[in-house]
């Protein structure tokens, strides 16, 4: 028996099997459970269809209501090289991979290859009312210039099924690489299932007393993608989680889907009449990631699902306090590109949002797609909204690639002190015709990418996320700092043996958020500050743990202003 590969880790492994994105799935008969080879011999009541070499002829009366990709087909077009379409007049012998926007499309392949009923064989069609069927049969057709000849049919019913017999075939060497193509594909040759092309996959072999059938089901949803969290996210960061489910039967389905990070997050989001053969982006509460390895599991759970092999996608993230910040999917799906002025600078931008006030700028990423250097690269403060490129934590002037389609990498080592966003450019050089950036269309577009000049002004890039990427370390460590007349901050009683209170002694000349660091400036613990200068606090993170006793800090801090005061926590 075949082993296919099912849906336990990503869902790309259903794509040898389907479904595709019109619901079709295929299963033979190799498999349990695939459909039993039972040859239909109608080359005694068929019509028969006259065609030369490399001829198509039709359309033939299906003399029933059959559904194709979502429309209703009442004749078909039949051609001497193994194949029918609902659309197509072309006799093209050369066989196309599966799904291909060339002609034929509207397509079903039973064995696309360049076959010649010129120079013998038959080929008949039927009606067979009686079993609400259509049959178009290839009896002993040769491959053009051989002796070789092939035995196939196609068969459709009003169920909307296709089921494709193989007979009789030749030697498999005939029907190796760069032999034929077996599959199915829409009106457009977008959307497509295959199941062989040149040999390929090996276990898909064709092979006398074969039956493949093609089919949807009527109730299967399935989590086809998690677009957040990435793969590696920084520890701290406030993550939204975002994932996408899919709807490929033939029925609305109404169902819940459930999101497990680790063993601290769990939340369950209801899906609603979704329609079929669609698919919905689906936004979870947010997500706080402490430095680990997660488990991640999205899991979709339709009552009367007829596939559940494919209910659950697992994955993996790691969350570190050290890596990149990106909101691209890691896959450029067009270019970005705006020419270089000669009376202005002109630049495309990333703006970043940091989770920590203090992180050290290890540098800039860039993808482009050839080795033309830029007039700088600057990565610099926000300052209402837009960038403060005049005062700068990085500048490179002319820098370039080391090769064309790669990442341009711009090094740094400064520490950044700021609880405000940062931002990445690119200037391109007077009068520049490259290079292009790299731009992520896909969900999510995050409309963090501009483009623009700092004489002029910069304008929001709404259709893709920008390949772009700063990289950064959270682990800078953090020191009392006490400006100029800082009112005391006290803590009573000992976080903990029960609740505490932080108290601010006098005022501060700022309104400050307050956050407790412990000795590597990671955050512990957002607090929030009272009318009454108080905020209540049980000497637990934001994930409900105990702290260890030891040195912490309790940071206030404005947009421009930042205290530090330390505090030695014991049991």
């Amino acid at each position: 028996m075949k082993q296919h590969l099912v849906l336990f880790l990503l869902p790309v492994l259903l794509l040898a099997i389907g479904p595709d994105q019109g619901g079709y799935r295929w299963v033979d008969s190799d498999e349990s459970g695939g459909p039993a080879f039972n040859w239909i011999d109608i080359s005694g009541s068929g019509t028969l269809i006259t065609l030369a070499d490399d001829d198509n002829q039709g359309p033939f009366a299906l003399g029933l209501a059959f559904d194709f990709y979502g429309r209703q087909r009442d004749s078909v077009r039949v051609c001497s090289n193994g194949w029918v379409s609902f659309s197509s007049e072309s006799h093209q012998f050369h066989h196309h991979p599966i799904p291909d926007a060339r002609d034929p499309n509207s397509l079903i392949a039973a064995l696309w290859a360049d076959l010649d009923p010129s120079q013998g064989g038959s080929v008949y069609y039927l009606q067979d009312s009686a079993h609400e069927r259509f049959i178009v049969s290839w009896v002993d057709v040769p491959l053009r210039g051989t002796t070789d000849s092939c035995t196939f049919q196609v068969v459709m019913d009003t169920s909307g099924d296709i089921v494709l017999q193989y007979l009789r075939l030749p030697e498999a060497a005939w029907l190796g690489v760069d032999s034929c193509s077996v599959g199915i594909e829409n009106d457009s040759g977008t959307v497509g299932l295959e199941y062989l092309h040149n040999g390929l996959p090996v276990e898909n072999q064709l092979h006398d007393s074969l039956a493949i059938r093609f089919y949807r089901l009527h109730l299967d949803v399935y989590p086809s993608a998690v677009l957040r969290p990435m793969q590696q996210v920084l520890a701290e960061d406030s993550v939204v989680p975002l994932v996408v489910v899919r709807n490929t039967g033939l029925d609305t389905a109404t169902f819940p889907t459930l999101l497990k990070i680790g063993s601290g997050y769990c939340e369950t989001l209801a899906v609603t009449d979704m329609a079929p053969l669609s698919d919905k982006v689906l936004q979870f509460p947010a997500w706080v990631p402490a430095a680990d390895t997660y488990a991640l599991e999205l899991v979709t759970a339709l009552g009367g699902d007829e596939f559940t092999a494919n209910d659950t996608l697992r994955t993996e993230v790691v969350s570190a306090y050290s890596g990149e910040i990106r909101y691209d999917d890691g896959d450029r799906d067009t270019w970005f590109f705006k020419n270089g002025s000669p009376t202005n600078e002109w630049a495309g931008a990333v703006k970043f949002s940091v989770p920590y006030g203090r992180f050290r700028l290890l540098g800039a990423r860039l993808f482009v797609d050839d080795a033309t250097p830029f007039g700088r690269v600057v990565v610099c403060p926000d300052s209402s909204g837009e960038p403060q490129w005049s005062s700068p934590y990085l500048v490179a002037e002319s820098v370039a690639a080391g090769q064309p389609e790669s990442w341009l990498e711009v090094p740094a080592d400064t520490q950044v002190v700021s609880e405000e966003d940062v931002w990445l450019l690119a200037f391109w050089q007077a009068r520049a015709t490259g290079p292009r950036i790299g731009e992520d269309r896909s969900v999510p577009v995050d409309n963090r990418s501009y483009f623009g000049s700092p004489t002029v002004r910069w304008f929001t890039y709404t259709t893709g996320d920008v390949m772009a990427r700063l990289v950064v370390d959270g682990r800078t460590g953090i020191s009392e700092v006490r400006p100029v007349e800082l009112p005391r901050l006290t803590v009573s009683p000992n976080p903990f043996s029960r609740k505490a209170v932080l108290c601010l002694k006098g005022s501060l000349p700022f309104q400050p958020s307050l956050v407790v660091r412990d000795v590597t400036g990671r955050r512990v613990r957002a607090l929030r500050l009272t009318d009454a200068g108080e905020a209540v606090w049980d000497g637990r993170d934001h994930y409900g743990r105990r702290l260890p006793a030891g040195v912490y800090f309790i940071e206030a801090r404005s947009a421009r202003e930042r205290a530090a005061v330390q505090v030695l926590l014991t049991r």
